[in-house]
């Protein structure tokens, strides 16, 4: 089962790309691992195993009395042709990335900054002033729109997207998108955020994520020679805080097999031994895949006899909504729900617009089958899933795969979710909507109807976890449209 680096080796990528494009040079001192944790946005630990392995690779030493010191001497020509490998490694990965920004996450960072308490931006103009670096200023500012969403999964991508296509611009001094997040998006988004002129920041926001693309494939067309090799470094996002935590995605790969009828209701999951086989992972993680699956009431198991499938009626009843790991596990689920919802709309606008007539009629033939097997619960999951295949940008596919893959926590909610009388009958006008709007090519109306939909969802999804006694899904922001 393969699994994204560790934070910590993002963290070391960073900063030997740093070293490399001549932005620390020879005898330059790091800063302090405290304050370089702060700049990252990382713990004290992280940083210090990413200052550890760049003393492994011989890029810098450490020393109490002086610090972490750089003592790799590039020449001017090596630092060229190191920024000339960086970017041709990347370039499809980079300018696919950069064109999914705005619609994954414009509307996101907008509904943020307009939640964010007044006074953060009296603060953050303060810190401007006060001649902190410009790239970690410039992040903090950004990040505390994230923040105030309360979602950590969304903050987690963020910081993923920023670490692998922005810092390295900020490295450049002369690099144009710098010069312009610096210089003018900073300065003006903190000026519209303090006058809640949310029209204007909208504006800015959308305006910055799309010159980033228009910069980017510029800086290619100008300055980056070198051919791009057959193996490209790819954009990675793993939407476990740990990658190490593979039990997740083990605990996952099981529901979803469940879920889709690989292992039938009352019938039993292979043994630990032959899990651990096909899976290749440890028993003992397979262990614990299965006492979160036991947890969010999917399966039971018994002693001498296995880990018997759960049918629908049993599982409200077998769940241990009292597990912190289940309790995590569902947060996670919410969190998906409203990253979905905050971002459907933009997505499925540039998605359906993108669909050439062999694609339209397919995605009303996947709804069609939903709605003709009265699968009418998954109506979400399937539209969803439309954009996850059809959306015309990689990063945006990748995204929203894990995204649909998180809402399967929601299993254990599954008999609750009946409770609703009345979301058949509104389940029923969607599947009409979305085929009508296909038919017509209407990407308008279908991403306004898919939002509509997913913050329905959402909305009743937190008051559920909220009257099962999962408090923290109030933390998450409530979305109106």
């Amino acid at each position: 089962m393969n699994s994204n680096m560790e934070r910590y080796q993002v963290v070391y990528n960073v900063l030997k790309t740093q070293i490399q494009f001549g932005y620390y040079r020879f005898g330059d001192v790091l800063p302090a691992i405290e304050n370089a944790a702060a700049d990252f946005f990382v713990s004290v630990d992280t940083m210090r195993a990413a200052y550890q392995q760049l003393q492994r690779e011989g890029f810098v030493t450490i020393s109490t009395n002086v610090g972490t010191t750089v003592v790799w001497n590039y020449e001017k020509e090596e630092i060229e042709q190191n920024i000339q490998t960086f970017y041709a490694q990347r370039k499809n990965a980079l300018i696919d990335l950069c064109k999914s920004l705005r619609p994954l996450l414009g509307h996101a960072q907008w509904i943020g900054f307009q939640n964010v308490p007044a006074g953060i931006f009296v603060s953050l103009r303060q810190l401007e002033a006060s001649h902190t670096p410009p790239r970690m200023t410039t992040f903090e500012h950004v990040v505390q729109a994230y923040t105030a969403l309360g979602n950590n999964l969304l903050y987690r991508l963020v910081w993923q997207i920023f670490m692998f296509c922005e810092i390295p611009f900020f490295t450049m001094p002369d690099h144009s998108w710098r010069t312009f997040v610096i210089k003018e998006f900073s300065t003006r988004s903190l000026d519209y955020c303090i006058k809640q002129d949310w029209a204007s920041l909208r504006e800015l926001i959308y305006t910055s994520q799309e010159r980033l693309s228009s910069d980017l494939c510029r800086f290619y067309d100008e300055k980056i020679t070198l051919p791009a090799p057959e193996q490209e470094v790819p954009f990675q996002w793993n939407s476990y805080n740990k990658a190490s935590q593979i039990c997740y995605s083990l605990a996952m790969d099981l529901l979803i097999s469940i879920n889709n009828g690989v292992y039938p209701a009352d019938t039993l999951l292979p043994s630990l031994s032959k899990l651990s086989r096909e899976k290749q992972v440890s028993v003992s993680t397979v262990r614990r895949a299965l006492s979160l699956l036991n947890g969010v009431g999917a399966t039971k198991s018994t002693k001498r006899i296995g880990t018997r499938v759960l049918p629908e009626h049993e599982i409200a009843r077998n769940c241990d909504l009292t597990n912190p790991a289940v309790q995590k596990r569902l947060l996670d689920m919410a969190q998906s729900l409203q990253f979905l919802a905050l971002s459907c709309r933009d997505i499925a606008e540039v998605t359906v617009r993108s669909l050439g007539e062999d694609e339209l009629n397919t995605c009303r033939t996947r709804l069609a089958a939903f709605r003709d097997g009265q699968r009418y619960e998954l109506i979400s999951y399937a539209t969803l899933d439309l954009l996850k295949c059809f959306a015309p940008y990689k990063a945006i596919r990748s995204v929203y795969k894990e995204l649909l893959q998180m809402l399967f926590w929601g299993y254990t909610l599954k008999d609750i979710w009946k409770t609703d009388k009345g979301r058949i009958p509104y389940y029923l006008s969607c599947f009409e909507d979305f085929d009508c709007f296909l038919a017509k090519k209407d990407a308008v109306r279908f991403s306004e109807k898919l939002e509509e939909l997913i913050v329905r969802e959402f909305h009743f999804t937190v008051r559920i976890m909220v009257s099962l006694g999962i408090r923290k899904a109030e933390n998450l922001l409530v979305l109106g449209i």
